[in-house]
């Protein structure tokens, strides 16, 4: 999509040197000009926005690996099966933004809700679970017919077998996996991590405390509560619209109810529009969005520690001084030295190193173009090229061997993502096609809100209008964050039951209640708290852990700025990070404490030679757990074993 390509060589350059003043002059296209359609941006920014940190990749840092000292596998290119299923999911995640999180479950655990007064809910309530998960079934059996997700492979995926199985290859979409992640529990469970929606339960992890949402934070409380972004408000449907944003445009207007720019909204029960914030627990795909746009990174992980510390979860064995420890200390217990504060403190250095090493993948190496500019590019395909131009350019004004930019980028789009939805030969995906005729009709209401019957686009709907963060898309950085951080807190605390070592530990035991966010008459209800439903096989804790990585990493997806490997790839980089930082955290204890950790990494794979120096891993031996010595060399560990 750009004019020049010597700007996009300019970005690069800048991007690949610690020098900051080869950025500086990296050029935007700032035209204001350009009319702009939709909410302003609030008065207290600038008029454009800058690129987002884009050599903190070549900062050092003290404790952990260096930023590129660890690397990522390349993405999904374009026209490869994997890229076309990716895609797919995110419009289709798009479309789905205000449906209730409790209909993204197994229809039997949809119709196992309950009130908390154990009452079941009222009819009309019922319906709608499953109506909507019935249309959650549908597009999940859509999306099977993908290449990707029916184990057809393109001689353009590069994917290694390990990869391939923590992408999903293969694997068939139902209601009850679709739009997740992996390493929960491999049995039906609520779409939503406990850890996302509980309050604290106390040592008695009692369910009508967990039920208020409240997290004990000292003397104070945190809400799990959020706000409810405006429903069915989506943007850069319109050309302009996304335009601008690709010109730098600062676009971040209100994303809550707001009459003056918006006719969707919040209504009371007389109709009447309620402008402001209002609150509840995570109720639809959309609020999954609205908690990563404005979140401070760490939170989520921040909560979960404090949570299972007000919960008193057991620590790891291998951590000397509290009582389960297998090195116990008479006298002594962990405070400044394995204790709260120690973890609590820990949470936020690890997210510190995740950023700078996601950055250095993201401007560095991979520099991997955003959903919302794919999206645009199958938009240029299905309007002959000419999106922007006041008049249609025919195409035989570009002959392909003229040698012009135009006719090479034509070339790459008739070879690449043409082939999905033009086919020649094989690669064609017949679902992608199908989305994107929803997704037209679904922007064609969306840009009817600005005069006429509403302009034709197979644009992203994006869930801000900002649309995506000012730095490219792979690695992504909430993710890497939630796999170093969710990483921290496997190693610190005993993911099995200490009383029995053969089963795991449970957030919510077998057969017992879990919570699920109560979905309302519609997406206007804002009065609405939470449900329960009997999980007949529990909650593990290393289950709920790993869904809490994911449903922050994919609520970027939901938002539409993310694709699944920016999430899947990003979580094992930021869990490298985590496994580095301990390490080094181990030699400098004294040897005495006989310290160890036991880490259940996100998926089995293998481990970099950067973090296998001096332990007993192969180089090509696949690890489903690691054990930490006190040497900070790694071994082989059993798997947490789920019932």
């Amino acid at each position: 999509m750009l004019e020049d390509v010597s700007d996009f060589t300019e970005f690069k350059d800048g991007a690949q040197s610690s020098d900051r003043s080869l950025f500086d002059g990296v050029p935007l296209n700032r035209d204001p000009s350009i009319a702009f359609p939709g909410p302003p941006a609030p008065p207290h920014v600038g008029l454009f926005r800058e690129w987002e940190s884009p050599t903190s990749g070549f900062a050092y840092v003290l404790m952990g690996p260096d930023p590129l000292a660890l690397a990522m596998p390349e993405a999904p290119p374009a026209g490869s099966a994997e890229l076309a299923a990716e895609m797919a999911e995110v419009y289709q995640m798009a479309l789905f933004r205000d449906f209730p999180v409790a209909a993204f479950m197994d229809a039997s655990l949809c119709a196992a809700l309950r009130q908390l007064n154990g009452r079941r809910p009222p009819t009309d309530k019922r319906q709608l679970i499953a109506s909507h998960n019935k249309d959650v079934a549908a597009a999940a059996e859509r999306l099977s017919r993908m290449r990707w997700f029916s184990g057809e492979t393109d001689r353009r995926d590069v994917a290694t077998g390990e990869e391939k199985h923590r992408r999903r290859f293969g694997t068939e979409q139902t209601a009850s996996n679709m739009f997740r992640g992996i390493g929960e529990d491999p049995w039906p469970t609520p779409f939503i991590s406990q850890f996302m929606i509980m309050g604290t339960g106390g040592s008695a992890r009692d369910l009508a405390q967990r039920a208020t949402g409240l997290i004990a934070y000292g003397n104070q409380r945190v809400d799990q509560k959020i706000a409810v972004a405006t429903p069915k408000q989506d943007y850069m449907t319109a050309w302009a619209h996304y335009l601008n944003v690709q010109n730098a445009f600062q676009t971040r207007g209100a994303l809550f109810p707001d009459k003056k720019h918006s006719e969707f909204g919040i209504f009371d029960a007389g109709g009447n529009f309620i402008e402001g914030k209002h609150y509840r627990p995570l109720n639809r795909l959309r609020e999954l969005a609205t908690y990563v746009h404005d979140d401070q990174l760490y939170q989520a992980y921040l909560n979960a520690a404090l949570i299972m510390l007000n919960e008193r979860y057991a620590f790891d064995p291998g951590i000397p001084y509290h009582g389960g420890s297998d090195a116990p200390a008479p006298n002594q217990e962990p405070f400044a030295l394995f204790g709260g504060p120690h973890l609590l403190t820990l949470v936020t250095e690890v997210s510190s190193r995740a950023l700078k090493a996601v950055r250095g993948q993201k401007f560095s190496v991979h520099r991997r173009a955003r959903p919302e500019a794919l999206a645009a590019l199958f938009h240029t395909i299905y309007t002959e090229y000419t999106p922007h131009r006041d008049t249609v350019v025919g195409a035989e004004q570009y002959p392909l061997g003229d040698g012009s930019q135009e006719a090479a980028a034509r070339k790459t789009l008739g070879g690449t993502l043409a082939t999905y939805t033009f086919p020649v030969g094989m690669g064609s995906e017949p679902v992608l096609e199908e989305v994107l005729t929803d997704v037209r009709l679904h922007n064609e209401g969306q840009n009817s809100r600005f005069g006429g019957a509403g302009e034709s686009t197979w644009l992203l709907p994006m869930a801000f209008p900002e649309g995506s963060p000012m730095h490219p898309a792979y690695g992504a950085g909430h993710a890497t964050v939630a796999g170093a951080c969710v990483t921290l807190l496997k190693a610190f605390f005993n993911m099995r039951d200490p009383s029995d070592t053969a089963k795991p530990a449970y957030v919510v035991k077998p057969g017992e209640k879990g919570l699920v966010p109560d979905p309302g008459d519609d997406e206007n209800d804002i009065s609405v708290g939470l449900m329960t439903v009997e999980v007949e096989k529990g909650l593990t804790l290393e289950g709920e852990l790993n869904k809490l990585m994911w449903n922050i990493s994919n609520g970027r997806n939901v938002a539409g700025v993310h694709y699944n490997t920016d999430y899947i790839e990003s979580v094992v980089l930021g869990e490298d990070i985590t496994i580095g930082i301990l390490r080094e955290q181990m030699v400098a204890y004294d040897k005495s404490e006989n310290v160890s950790m036991t880490v259940p990494l996100v998926a089995k794979r293998k481990i970099p030679a950067v973090l296998r120096n001096g332990g007993t891993i192969g180089e090509m031996e696949e690890v489903e757990a690691i054990l930490i010595d006190r040497f900070g060399h790694l071994h082989k560990a059993p798997p947490t074993p789920r019932h």
